[in-house]
């Protein structure tokens, strides 16, 4: 009889420093910065998402409102 060995999975936390393969690691500080960095990118995307939003809307009913007055000007046509 032969027997199905499962191994099990260890998961252990491994801190790296130095270079690895030729790249240079970060220091943890610098990582933190990095992540701090790109959240604050993530809610000025966001921002900015809105406010592109709202100018869409504006440009939407500005470009309604000069839809209007062009078919009201043309109305005095012959």
């Amino acid at each position: 009889m032969s027997e199905k060995r499962e191994q099990a999975h260890r998961v252990h936390k491994v801190v790296i420093s130095g270079t690895v393969e030729g790249y240079d690691v970060a220091p943890l500080e610098e990582l933190k910065e990095a992540m701090y960095q790109i959240e604050n990118l993530k809610g000025e995307i966001a921002a900015l998402k809105g406010l592109l939003g709202d100018l869409q809307r504006a440009l939407n009913t500005a470009s309604m409102r000069l839809e209007r007055l062009e078919n009201f000007l043309k109305s005095f046509k012959y």
